[in-house]
């Protein structure tokens, strides 16, 4: 019988891969305004699972016995406060007609309602930021200091966000049945957005033991190609942010190495890249190409695509890429999108004015890559005292535990070099 360690880590790992998958299905039922609802009977679920597991073992199939918990507490919620209770009335039918209560909650009938929850959080009446934030906590169960990190927020803020959002939705009523084939033109930027910072948190995690959160990249994945399956919605922006996610997943096997620590591009086995994903990104950026303008997913999937198909990494076409950063510092002009301009004008051979451009950078104090940057180029340049000060500014910024490794080991590295360089004097 598993320890309750393990099966802590094991409900931990189901929350993050279900948790919006059955609010997804329990709003399906509720009306948008009795979201926290929804929210309520999963976390309950799961606070259950828990207690259940932790004395009986893991069931079978922990994920079937997630979904039969959940419906079983809804349909006791429906009992208890009658089948006319204001946030059912639009079910259409009566408590003791099951097949549809239990269709909504099959695992694979998941995927039409976890996409219309998506276009649903992302109603007009909200702001945009509101949209985004409502949608990753509800929908995709972010942890509020991961909206923060994704967003580059304050935590408080994103609380208040949620706060005043929910009162919004309660008090406007808003409804979430929504035919997203109909309404999906004004609600289709904010979902590419969710979308996008779902698979950022997974490919680079804020926080926790892994660099790499694969389950949220296949996810974003996932969401994103069930968009493309309707053909009445997507557009080139859809295309072109699939075509950015391929490319980036392609080289996910070698951005680590067997103990999970990072591995920098340059020294990445580029015979494990996954060719077969990257053919299909190149694809589907051939198609995103045909429209116009271009947006900021075009422009990363233009340059991931170049970084996939370079030979080497001294054979990469920096200065192409250098102006696809151009253009999309005039889309986004994000310091985090000017430091990556920065290295790539450093690469293209202007060490000294990349360098100097970077070091003038303001909103990235608190980012440990801005600083990891600043070590890398300074030990390129063979300074190695200031790379040492910069990779422990780096150290202190991250509370990844394979970055803390990471960066543990250039420190040492660094330090070994310097005395041994002070002893030949």
């Amino acid at each position: 019988m598993e320890n309750k360690e393990d099966i802590k880590r094991e409900v931990d790992r189901l929350y993050r891969e279900h948790y919006g998958k059955l609010v997804a299905s329990l709003v399906s039922f509720f009306r948008l305004s009795e979201i926290e609802w929804a929210e309520d009977i999963v976390q309950d679920t799961f606070y259950g699972a828990l207690d259940n597991w932790s004395k009986k073992g893991l069931p079978r199939d922990s994920v079937s016995w997630l979904f039969k918990v959940c419906k079983n507490k809804t349909i006791n919620a429906l009992r208890r406060k009658g089948t006319y209770y204001a946030p059912w009335r639009d079910t259409h039918f009566p408590l003791e007609d099951r097949t549809k209560l239990d269709q909504i909650f099959l695992p694979g009938e998941i995927k039409d309602n976890q996409l219309r929850l998506l276009f649903a959080t992302c109603h007009p009446s909200l702001s945009p930021k509101s949209q985004i934030i409502l949608t990753l906590k509800t929908s995709i169960g972010f942890q509020v200091h991961e909206i923060a990190r994704a967003l580059d927020m304050k935590l408080e803020a994103v609380k208040k966000n949620l706060t005043r959002t929910k009162q919004q939705i309660r008090l406007q009523n808003l409804p979430l049945r929504v035919p997203y084939a109909l309404h999906s033109r004004e609600r289709l930027n904010s979902v590419h957005r969710v979308l996008y910072l779902i698979f950022n948190e997974g490919y680079s995690a804020s926080s926790g033991k892994v660099l790499i959160r694969k389950e949220l990249c296949l996810e974003a994945i996932r969401l994103l190609r069930e968009l493309l399956e309707e053909k009445q919605i997507f557009n080139a922006d859809t295309q072109a942010l699939y075509a950015l996610m391929l490319f980036n997943i392609a080289r996910f096997d070698t951005r680590t190495d067997t103990c999970g620590i990072p591995i920098e591009l340059e020294y990445q086995e580029r015979s494990r890249w996954d060719g077969k994903l990257i053919r299909s990104g190149i694809k589907h950026f051939n198609a995103a190409r045909k429209g116009e303008p271009w947006s900021t997913y075009h422009l990363q999937a233009a340059i991931s695509s170049l970084h996939c198909t370079a030979d080497s990494f001294q054979n990469t076409q920096w200065k192409i890429i250098l102006g696809l950063y151009d253009r999309l510092l005039v889309l986004n002009p994000a310091p985090i999108v000017q430091m990556n301009r920065g290295i790539a004008l450093f690469y293209s051979g202007k060490t000294e004015e990349a360098l100097d451009i970077i070091k003038k950078l303001e909103g990235l104090e608190h980012h440990h890559l801005y600083f990891a940057t600043l070590a890398k180029m300074n030990l390129l340049l063979n300074r190695r005292e200031e790379a040492l000060d910069h990779y422990l500014d780096a150290l202190s910024r991250t509370k990844v535990e394979a970055e803390k490794e990471f960066l543990q080991r250039k420190i040492l590295g660094l330090q070994s070099t310097i005395k041994e360089g002070q002893q030949g004097l």
